[in-house]
């Protein structure tokens, strides 16, 4: 069955629409709610956001997904103070079913990761390139460095994900040129864990992106 909700423990953004994202941390649920540790100060004063119609956005077994709701007050602390605190914690009140905004082995996210590729042909003796791994996907990833790729070469990849975290790697390939020295990258043979750790990456880095730019 897949999860739909966060859980404890997972980060989330709570958006106030238009205006800005703030992570957040769920330390508790029930029925229709989540208290939510503020991460973050937020920048939209108290009243208005004890008043706005706000949101939360999501990873959960699908991709990214959104709920509709509001903070729950009580009466008579609505309204006091001048803001929250980085540990405070709301209660945000969900209405509705997760609404999904994208599935996840669509979610993409600019990167720079060394990258190694090995070109096997069965008539030549394997060739190893030390690349760019510079936008990626639960799916694919696109590679800068690659010289002379050829439409359909498959490729063996070691990619490093950085702070000691085990390379990812398996099989792709190019599905798209772009440039002479950049391809499109299908992935054909990755193992599942190794899968879903890519889409949790680009997940967080795609969220990260998108809270930057906002």
């Amino acid at each position: 069955m897949s999860r739909l909700l966060p859980s404890i423990g997972d980060e989330l953004l709570l958006a106030v629409p238009q205006t800005e994202q703030v992570l957040a941390r769920v330390t508790d649920a029930g029925p229709g709610f989540f208290d939510l540790a503020l991460l973050e100060q937020p920048t939209t004063p108290t009243p208005r956001l004890e008043r706005s119609a706000l949101m939360i956005e999501f990873i959960n077994d699908d991709g990214i997904a959104r709920m509709h709701g509001r903070l729950d007050v009580p009466q008579h602390r609505r309204g006091i103070g001048r803001g929250y605190g980085e540990k405070d914690t709301v209660r945000f009140a969900h209405r509705g079913s997760p609404q999904l905004l994208k599935r996840r082995e669509y979610v993409r996210a600019t990167v720079d990761l060394p990258l190694t590729l090995v070109t096997a042909d069965a008539d030549e003796d394997d060739v190893t390139t030390h690349a760019h791994a510079i936008d990626l996907s639960g799916g694919g990833m696109l590679v800068k460095g690659l010289q002379a790729p050829k439409l359909g070469d498959e490729l063996r990849f070691a990619l490093e994900l950085g702070d000691g975290e085990a390379a990812v790697t398996g099989c792709g390939r190019v599905v798209r040129l772009e440039t002479y020295d950049r391809v499109g990258l299908q992935f054909s043979d990755v193992a599942q864990p190794d899968r879903i750790r890519l889409m949790h990456l680009a997940f967080e880095m795609s969220r990260e992106q998108r809270r930057r730019f906002a």
